[in-house]
């Protein structure tokens, strides 16, 4: 892995610590703060709020997984054209040598 990799990576992590820290915080405190504004609607949350809720809060760390994972495939297959790349380059040198 080169310096770059390793540094996205650790980025990524602290990232995703710190958004998952927000998120915990943020659900906590909308669920259990009682607001000061006189609303017309519902005190507690319904399922349907809860869910979007979830979503709300998740959704940018799902689409930072999806390229996570695309990256980590992405990096495979380089690497597995790398190895057949240089298999190849070594059995033209044995090859050339035999002549």
């Amino acid at each position: 892995m080169s310096k770059f990799e390793k540094k996205l990576v650790v980025a990524a992590l602290v990232f995703v610590a710190i958004y998952l820290g927000a998120a915990a915080i943020s659900i906590h405190t909308r669920i259990t703060k009682e607001d000061k504004i006189e609303r017309f609607e519902s005190p507690d949350l319904t399922p349907a709020e809860g869910q979007l809720l979830i979503a709300e809060l998740f959704l940018p760390v799902m689409i930072l997984f999806t390229l996570t994972i695309c990256f980590i495939i992405v990096r495979k297959q380089r690497a597995n054209k790398l190895l057949k790349m240089e298999k190849e380059e070594k059995a033209e040198e044995k090859i050339e040598e035999l002549r």
